[in-house]
């Protein structure tokens, strides 16, 4: 055998040595590039756990470079996916990387680049809305208007999965209205039940393991959510082997 073919450098995707926020590569603008694939898969597994099935609609706010798009749109049934991203160049590179644009036709993927927190653009209700690490970059009003759209916009038994870095204290958090990105932003427990208190959601904090943020769910009414026993024991995340970490 050949030295080219047993050389492992061939097999090294220079994309994983970016820093995160880098605009040189769409895996890397949207996070650590090394975990490009798992934070894709993590967002998949929970979906799938809160009972995500093939027939329903669902919402990728934030959706970047199709982190979780590329394995939610096999999944879902033509017209079910829905992305949002401002950055439309994510999207396309995305699509010509990692799924092709057969498919996105194949399954009429619809997408829109509004960067106003817009949710009522596809005038859907969705069953499900994921938006991973937006609300670690949003300001208060931001947060405060995308929650508002997504209970105007999902189903009265719809479910909102969202992340945040959780301060440990008020003194701490971001008190600003303004986007900030690469870097991110924190908010009390106390706020986050503010904002959810604010936009008339009901929310629970689950344990579903993240290796920098917390999961959060948000509904219309508490029936529609787990309770604290069954988030603990039902909805963890574990990852038994290469867990990235922070």
């Amino acid at each position: 055998m050949g030295a080219a073919m047993c050389s492992s450098d061939s097999h090294i995707d220079p994309a994983k040595n970016l820093p995160a926020g880098s605009s040189d590569h769409y895996s890397a603008f949207v996070g650590p590039p090394d975990q490009y694939d798992f934070m894709g898969a993590t967002q998949f597994r929970l979906l799938c756990a809160l009972g995500l099935r093939e027939d329903h609609a669902l919402l990728d706010f934030g959706c970047g470079s199709l982190r979780a798009g590329r394995l939610l749109i096999p999944y879902l049934k033509r017209g079910g996916y829905f992305g949002i991203d401002p950055n439309k160049w994510l999207i396309d590179d995305a699509i010509k990387d990692e799924i092709g644009e057969w498919l996105v036709r194949k399954k009429n993927c619809r997408f829109d680049y509004n960067d106003n927190f817009d949710s009522s653009v596809f005038g859907v209700k969705f069953d499900f809305v994921i938006a991973q690490s937006i609300f670690s970059h949003a300001g208060r009003a931001q947060v405060l208007k995308c929650l508002e759209g997504f209970r105007n916009n999902i189903e009265d038994d719809g479910i909102i999965a969202a992340t945040f870095v959780v301060s440990e204290n008020n003194e701490s958090e971001y008190v600003g209205d303004e986007w900030v990105y690469p870097a991110c932003v924190s908010y009390s427990e106390d706020t986050i039940a503010y904002f959810a208190s604010t936009c008339s959601l009901k929310y629970v904090r689950i344990p579903w393991y993240h290796p920098r943020q917390s999961w959060f769910l948000f509904a219309k009414s508490a029936r529609n959510l787990p309770d604290a026993g069954t988030a603990a024991k039902h909805l963890q995340g574990q990852v038994l082997k290469n867990q990235p970490i922070a």
